[in-house]
């Protein structure tokens, strides 16, 4: 007697509702898998659970204790731009390349699927934008001491902004391509830092009107959803446009793993005309130049060198003056050893060791070429150390001693002999 075999079958799909909530599913659980394949969720709950109880702690400490002094030396239209920028974000249609066999022949279908993914853009960004809006409130209420209707005038006027510009910045991106398309997007992303400056530089006192005003632009970013849906002929530019949002965070996952193929340039955009970096000809000193140059012409080294200053500034920044010494030399020696990675990967690499330099020439010029390299993330993070504990000219003159010091010490710790090399 043959057995049935069942064959298990989705439910069939009605309405455009329920189109749109399983590509949002899907959508959220391809973006949880990418995240799953670099983390293990078992050791970030030991990174994340610590890690929030101390955030806790220091957002408790915000309102309880003194603001850092260096609160007073930023200006509120800082503040204010980076409320825009928290706004702002990208317009997700939820439109793919197999809808052209059935959706564009149902507008109904195809218009309710990208006003809902319109609606679920802004409510995205709204939210985290909101986020950070809590999270800064000690700052803006005890530093900038705005009151509840200024804060709630100022993120209207923010959410108003930015759901216009995000609107118009999609509408940019699928109706031009190249350079047209990367400049005009820009312009329009400053042109609303520009508006949103200009109204908070001129209603300082007026809570009412910045909120009538950003009442006004959410108005306008229902018009302009009605005009997006309206457009003709764009089917294949969303459908691109939304594979490189949603793909977004597999494309660093993947340049991180296997790296961005570099792109072939015909003369080197730094150091072209290869001047010495240092003035002795030295074989150490010339070995030590072409590393500090080849690390610096490297777009990847040179995103990682920006990425870590950046990163490290709010670590010895915002922690207790005991957590700062800690992490200012936690990052010395993390910088360091990065540095090092690079100018050994660098140093032993195939077309280096056919040239004619000793394991002590290379040792000697890989702890020159640190130090180099190390001034600049060293200077930065000085500085931000320096200032959190002296914030006056105290606290600037007294980086550079720091940054001499760390920068001259710190990398003869990681100067190991070569392996591949004679003494």
């Amino acid at each position: 007697m043959k057995e049935k075999v069942e064959i298990q079958r989705k439910p069939r799909i009605l309405h455009p509702g329920q189109l749109f909530r399983r590509r949002v599913l899907s959508h959220w659980k391809h973006q949880i898998s990418v995240m799953k394949s670099v983390a293990d969720w078992t050791v970030m709950l030991y990174i994340l659970i610590p890690g929030l109880l101390l955030g806790g702690g220091l957002y408790m400490e915000l309102w309880t204790s003194p603001l850092p002094a260096w609160v007073e030396w930023i200006p509120q239209q800082a503040a204010a731009a980076a409320l825009l920028f928290m706004f702002s974000g990208n317009v997700l249609l939820f439109v793919e390349e197999g809808d052209m066999l059935f959706l564009r022949q149902q507008p109904r279908w195809m218009k309710g699927l990208m006003l809902r993914g319109m609606v679920y853009s802004i409510t995205v960004t709204t939210l985290k934008g909101l986020l950070f809006l809590l999270i800064a409130l000690p700052f803006l209420y005890r530093g900038f001491q705005l009151d509840s209707w200024t804060l709630i005038a100022w993120g209207l006027l923010a959410a108003g902004t930015a759901w216009c510009t995000n609107l118009m910045v999609q509408r940019i991106r699928v109706r031009f391509l190249g350079f047209k398309k990367w400049l005009f997007s820009n312009f329009m992303r400053w042109l609303s830092y520009a508006f949103y400056l200009t109204i908070f530089t001129l209603l300082p006192g007026m809570p009412a009107s910045a909120a009538v005003t950003g009442l006004l632009l959410m108005a306008v970013a229902v018009l302009l959803m009605r005009l997006r849906l309206s457009m003709q002929g764009s089917f294949t530019a969303d459908t691109r446009e939304d594979a490189r949002i949603r793909l977004w965070l597999t494309d660093i996952v993947l340049v991180q793993a296997v790296g961005k193929p570099p792109r072939i340039r015909s003369k080197a955009w730094l150091f072209r005309r290869s001047r010495r970096i240092y003035r002795s000809s030295a074989p150490e000193k010339r070995f030590a130049g072409a590393g500090v140059k080849a690390f610096l012409r490297n777009p990847e080294n040179l995103l990682l060198y920006v990425q870590f200053s950046v990163v490290a500034i709010p670590a010895v920044l915002f922690p207790p003056i005991v957590i700062k010494l800690i992490m200012y030399g936690a990052l010395m020696l993390l910088v360091s050893y990065l540095l090092r990675i690079k100018w050994t990967a660098f140093a032993e690499a195939e077309f280096s060791l056919v040239l004619p330099f000793s394991g002590t020439q290379q040792m000697s010029a890989g702890t020159l070429a640190v130090r180099t390299l190390m001034l600049i993330p060293a200077l930065i993070i000085s500085l931000a150390f320096s200032f959190s504990i002296w914030p006056s000219w105290i606290g600037l003159l007294s980086a550079v001693p720091l940054t001499l010091i760390s920068s001259f010490s710190v990398p003869i710790l990681f100067s190991l002999p070569s392996l591949k090399r004679k003494y």
